[in-house]
């Protein structure tokens, strides 16, 4: 009995390492074919398209680093095939991958799309092609046919280096993994109360005192929940225009955007406590603390000078960043801000603003403009469309309360990116536990929770096609390092990119449960990604 376990479990392995069952997410069709094809010294390759060339260097990279050769430029008949195939891949950032024992055939429409085909080859290849460790000469491959294509246009992770600040090397580590598992948007949240993280040349007091915190600093070093970190040493850090250029292009390579978060009027401190003459009303008697308790923490509307001060940001991020939108906050205004601000009672009178609803309607119409005569559109958070702003249809919004806001917000004609706390908060601790790290003000997101989400339902209507996609945020308050940051972050990135990539009728949790635990996690190992591992 004992030796038919030993051979049933020999048996097991053998497959699971030659099996295609192995792909997060999961394609919308594979078949399985005879055979496989083996990847060594020999190999070939070759390309029609100059729109392959980020994937080849992608997939060279990876082989020089795990195997100490590369793929050379080649006829041959045992090689990879890179072709440009309108007609064939009809889907924006899709391709077809097909399989056998002579050769390799990557085809897609752009650069994406043979991103994403060999992203999914390498899926398929030995966990140790991700590690970067010469060891192996050779590598099998199992034949077979994919069609695949995205569900969702926005794939998004939301990292925040405002509340605790990560290198710029860790930021790339980011963005790399996340392509692993076909995100597309990463948004960086760059600004907080608890600091101001990117350069500004004509505002170097925004870096000079809102990127520090802690004693003899103007910033409080913890500001709650922030509260966990030490508090005897001076915290610093912020991102040159030159990091962020270099940033910008490596998330390009692959097939990453980069949709920066300037988070105003609100979440401001560090930048009203580095310019508060251009920011704050000096008459103002105003008192107030947000619900992260950080008293005055917000840009006054019924200041030129705030306009002033913010295009003149808007203006150099805007050139650091191509994309095409920037995000600007507009979260968790608090109560009884600019209450007692002669300089916004002079507004509402001016404008006829009935309300601090109206005040912040009328800030948002004039950053719109903003952000139009600089050639972007605005993203922003739910709470922007309360009231009645006067923008443009083509802004952004994000829903984070929960998945109904989402809906409205599609349903009032913004497109729309869904967010919702229960789901895909992944600050938030996976079960409920004194000894797990991470937030507890909203309910645990297990694994299996964030898998459940569905972003569209039936209550949706025609407003579907509003919603371009689902976003998770990874909220710093508690990562008081990068190892905590990995845990909160994985696995739970893999079912963000189901959820994001894969149609419902190829989605079923147990056997993504299996593909992550029997693949996904040993990808995660062989990179040295500290991930949750406890089912």
């Amino acid at each position: 009995m004992k030796q038919y376990l030993i051979l049933l479990l020999l048996l097991s392995s053998l497959w699971a390492g030659n099996t295609i069952d192995t792909i997060i997410p999961k394609p919308q069709k594979i078949i399985a074919n005879k055979g496989s094809f083996h990847i060594d010294r020999s190999t070939g390759c070759q390309s029609d398209t100059a729109l392959s060339k980020n994937a080849l260097t992608y997939l060279q990279s990876h082989l020089l680093k795990s195997s100490g050769f590369v793929l050379k430029a080649s006829q041959k008949e045992k090689s990879i095939h890179f072709h440009y195939n309108p007609k064939r891949v009809k889907r924006a950032e899709g391709y077809h991958l097909q399989i056998d024992h002579k050769k390799i055939l990557i085809e897609a429409r752009d650069s994406a799309g043979f991103f994403y085909g060999v992203i999914t080859l390498m899926q398929l290849m030995d966990p140790a092609i991700w590690g970067g460790k010469i060891g192996k000469k050779e590598w099998t491959i199992p034949a077979c046919t994919i069609e695949d294509y995205p569900r969702f246009q926005w794939r998004g992770m939301l990292l925040d280096c405002s509340r605790n600040y990560f290198s710029k090397a860790y930021v790339k580590k980011f963005i790399d993994r996340m392509a692993q598992q076909k995100l597309n948007r990463f948004h960086w949240h760059l600004t907080d109360d608890e600091g101001w993280r990117i350069e500004i040349k004509r505002y170097p007091k925004l870096t000079k005192i809102g990127a520090r915190r802690g004693p003899g600093t103007k910033l409080p070093f913890s500001t709650y929940p922030a509260m966990r970190g030490p508090k005897t040493n001076i915290q610093s850090g912020y991102y040159t225009q030159s990091d962020i250029r270099e940033i910008v292009a490596y998330a390009k390579a692959r097939s990453v955007e980069i949709l920066p978060e300037i988070d105003v009027p609100g979440h401001s401190k560090a930048a009203v406590t580095a310019y508060p003459e251009l920011l704050l009303d000096p008459e103002d008697k105003s008192r107030y603390r947000s619900v992260q308790r950080v008293a005055n923490n917000t840009i006054n509307p019924g200041l030129e000078s705030s306009y002033q001060f913010l295009d003149g940001v808007i203006s150099e991020v805007s050139r650091l960043f191509p994309f095409g939108y920037i995000h600007l906050g507009g979260d968790e205004v608090p109560r009884g801000a600019w209450q007692k601000s002669p300089a916004i009672q002079k507004l509402m009178r001016r404008r006829g603003l009935k309300s601090r609803r109206e005040v912040q309607n009328y800030f948002f119409g004039r950053m719109d403009k903003i952000l139009a005569r600089h050639g972007k559109k605005l993203a922003a958070w739910q709470e922007v469309l309360d009231g009645k702003p006067k923008l443009r249809k083509s802004s952004l919004i994000m829903a984070w309360k929960n998945r109904q806001a989402g809906i409205d917000a599609a349903k009032k004609g913004y497109p729309t990116v869904m967010a919702p706390v229960q789901f895909l908060y992944f600050d938030q601790q996976y079960v409920r536990s004194k000894s797990e790290p991470g937030h507890t003000w909203s309910s645990p997101v297990s694994l299996h929770k964030t898998y459940a989400f569905h972003p569209l339902s039936r209550s949706s209507g025609n407003s579907t096609r509003n919603i371009r996609g689902v976003q998770a945020c990874l909220w710093s308050e508690t990562l008081l390092n990068e190892r905590i940051a990995d845990y909160l972050a994985w696995p739970r990135v893999f079912a963000l990119a189901e959820v994001a990539w894969s149609n419902e009728e190829v989605r079923e949790w147990n056997n993504f449960e299996q593909r992550v635990y029997r693949s996904g996690m040993k990808r995660l190992k062989v990179q040295h990604i500290h991930y949750r591992k406890s089912r």
